[in-house]
């Protein structure tokens, strides 16, 4: 870790360092786009969409590339919330927010289970699906991931719930560099059509559609669900210090990053692409800004700014940006009196305990 002093050095040496690799990064990955069209990447892509509809895998798919994101959000988004509520507050109060994350299992998994049978209408926001039945394994999900996060509030101490609080604002700033800066601005560059496009109608037409995941419009050089997905998981990877968790969160986003091609919303040249694009930036965010004292406050503006350049009304983001003035107003004044935290000794956490 570069930051173990706050200094002002220590700090301009992180961004630093992190801007030459960021440009390094975004310099190849432009420079590679020249080999898109390949015959290997279109070959591969045929060959890894399957003819006909295989059971269990095709839902697990869709289950997948729809909602994984989504669901990784939210239990990241609730995880925050709760800690920020229950810190420097007695035990009782980490016990008590196990519970309320277990109603919230209970609650997702009702709401998304049924589903099954209702779509598009109302608080039920999701599209019609052709495969309904995902909405029950989402529901399950939901459950067990709630479990599992209200038991970090009992089982980490006050050290390591810090470090998952800092680890979600890192990974809030990569977001925001892989896919804001990165993968938009790519992808109006490249322009490099997805596999559906009827620019390549003289070969497409021997792709399987998926009828839950037809995406023909946008680029596909690169993928933005793919490098999303490592963005969001990369920064947790090197923070616990556990292989069955590490080895899982990359299968996890590998897997992700096959399912785009699976639906032929990507070529997969361009998910080893946004591997390639997403994984080196966030490992470098984690290594250089670990510490950061600002990035709280950095991360959050840098996105909300990013939203107002891509909603249709600046109405929600002025009202997000707006709550996050106010929290950290708030808490400024109530710590304003009080000694800065010392540093993080270590940036990873250890589940053997």
């Amino acid at each position: 870790m570069i930051i173990k002093n706050a200094t002002l050095k220590e700090h301009a040496k992180g961004w630093g360092i992190f801007v030459c690799v960021y440009g390094i990064v975004y310099a190849i990955t432009l420079f590679m786009a020249r080999f898109v069209d390949a015959s290997w990447d279109i070959q591969t892509l045929l060959f890894l969409n399957p003819d006909s509809y295989i059971p269990v895998l095709d839902e697990m798919i869709i289950l997948q590339t729809d909602f994984a994101t989504y669901f990784f959000v939210m239990l990241l988004l609730a995880w925050q919330i709760g800690y920020y509520c229950i810190r420097n507050r007695k035990p009782q109060a980490a016990l008590r927010t196990r519970k309320v994350f277990y109603i919230l299992g209970a609650v997702f998994f009702v709401w998304h289970a049924l589903g099954v049978f209702i779509q598009d209408k109302s608080i039920f926001w999701w599209e019609t699906h052709e495969y309904n039945i995902i909405f029950l394994f989402l529901g399950i999900a939901f459950a067990i991931g709630f479990a599992i996060a209200g038991n970090l509030y009992v089982r980490l101490n006050a050290e390591d719930q810090r470090k998952l609080a800092h680890a979600f604002w890192l990974t809030l700033l990569a977001v925001f560099f892989v896919n804001v800066l990165g993968e938009d601005i790519v992808k109006d560059t490249v322009q490099r059509h997805r596999p559906l496009h009827e620019t390549y109608q003289a070969w497409n037409g021997q792709i399987r559609p998926m009828q839950d995941e037809i995406v023909k419009g946008s680029y596909s050089y690169f993928s933005g669900h793919t490098s999303s997905f490592w963005a969001l998981t990369m920064i947790y990877f090197w923070l616990f210090k556990s292989w069955k968790v590490r080895i899982g969160l990359v299968l996890w986003a590998a897997f992700h990053g096959f399912t785009r091609i699976y639906t032929a919303a990507h070529f997969p040249y361009c998910v080893i692409m946004a591997t390639f694009f997403a994984v080196p930036i966030t490992s470098t965010i984690y290594y250089c800004l670990w510490n950061h004292r600002q990035i709280q406050v950095i991360a959050p503006l840098l996105l909300t700014s990013s939203l107002f350049m891509l909603a249709k009304s600046p109405t929600v983001p002025s009202i997000i940006l707006a709550i996050i003035v106010v929290r950290f107003a708030i808490h400024w004044f109530l710590t304003r009196n009080k000694p800065a935290k010392p540093l993080m000794t270590n940036a990873s956490i250890d589940l053997s305990h």
